[in-house]
């Protein structure tokens, strides 16, 4: 007897025909519909959900032997009582590295090369020279978090030619990374390091990216010591969990001003109210939250893959991707 499959991912028809077509080889009935909730009643009708439910309408699924989520963070749903201890929770990690890696490597660069500097110039029809600009080339890069993205974002800072030959400064690119434990040192990097060495590298780093996940040990880890304590005039990253950043110390202009500029796709509080005074302070640069959202097609296909992998898993065939620890609240 086929299984109950709910979908609320908005793949488009090519996408949704495919996933549809392996549901009915299994004999699978599979239902698409573009809701945060669901009834109770309803969940408990189904086997497994894909995409991204309120988690608390969750606990209502007293069937569901799979979840795979369209995020890559996965938190809420990794709390304790709101899925059965049976089920699989899987997410889809791995499937932004190339949409949020390429956001990250545009806002260092547009930071670097004081490119909101000149648009301002142009709206406010005036013809200036800002000066000299960054590189980094021949800088040292600290990725804190090295999953998906964060080695994605080593690449291409890396593909800038900041390998091999040193820069004209005379000195080589130093990609490092962090991540909770040291250990062996992943491809992409020249150095890793463990959370315990965090001020050290902050310090010497020129350019710092933020890849961490939510959880009780990265909360507030860059508080305003952390934030002083970084190299005076680096550039700073934040794609992972607002909270990561304690959004109240970026409001004290001795620390906005520590740096070369600060980016943040993320925050603690989301949406930002309209006229937030995070918004206004300089050097200080906010997108909303975009950066690992459906804007770039190859990212539904890498969640479709991601899905179809795991359904296969899900009826016996191979095994997952991508599997959340509800321990840590993430995969890995």
């Amino acid at each position: 007897m086929g299984r109950r499959v709910f979908v609320r991912i908005p793949f488009n028809e090519e996408q949704l025909g495919r996933l549809k077509a392996l549901a009915d080889g299994y004999g699978d009935e599979m239902i698409f519909r573009h809701v945060r909730e669901l009834p109770a009643e309803e969940l408990a009708g189904y086997d497994a959900v894909i995409g991204n439910l309120n988690p608390e309408c969750l606990k209502g699924g007293t069937k569901l032997s799979w979840v795979q989520l369209n995020t890559a963070g996965a938190d809420e749903y990794a709390k304790p009582g709101i899925l059965r201890e049976e089920a699989v929770l899987t997410c889809s990690t791995g499937a932004y590295g190339t949409a949020i890696s390429e956001y990250m490597v545009c806002m260092l660069l547009m930071m670097m090369k004081r490119i909101p500097a000149y648009l301002q110039n142009q709206k406010d029809g005036i013809w200036k020279d800002e000066g000299n600009v960054a590189s980094p080339i021949g800088k040292r890069v600290l990725v804190v978090g090295t999953g998906n993205i964060g080695t994605e974002f080593a690449r291409r800072v890396r593909s800038l030619g900041t390998s091999g030959d040193p820069g004209a400064s005379g000195r080589k690119t130093v990609i490092s990374g962090i991540r909770r434990r040291s250990g062996i040192c992943p491809e992409g990097f020249d150095e890793i390091h463990s959370m315990e060495e965090l001020r050290t590298e902050v310090s010497k780093a020129d350019n710092i990216a933020l890849c961490l996940p939510a959880g009780s040990a990265t909360f507030h880890l860059f508080d305003r010591d952390t934030l002083l304590a970084c190299k005076e005039g680096s550039y700073l990253l934040n794609v992972g969990r607002g909270n990561v950043i304690d959004n109240s110390a970026l409001l004290d202009p001795s620390v906005t001003s520590h740096f070369g500029g600060i980016w943040l796709d993320v925050c603690e509080r989301e949406p930002l109210p309209d006229h937030d005074p995070l918004f206004s302070v300089p050097g200080l640069y906010i997108t909303p939250h975009i950066t690992g959202n459906y804007h770039l097609d190859i990212t539904v296909e890498n969640i479709l893959d991601i899905t179809m992998h795991n359904y296969r898993a899900w009826h016996g065939e191979g095994t997952y991707r991508s599997v959340v620890n509800r321990t840590l609240g993430y995969a890995g």
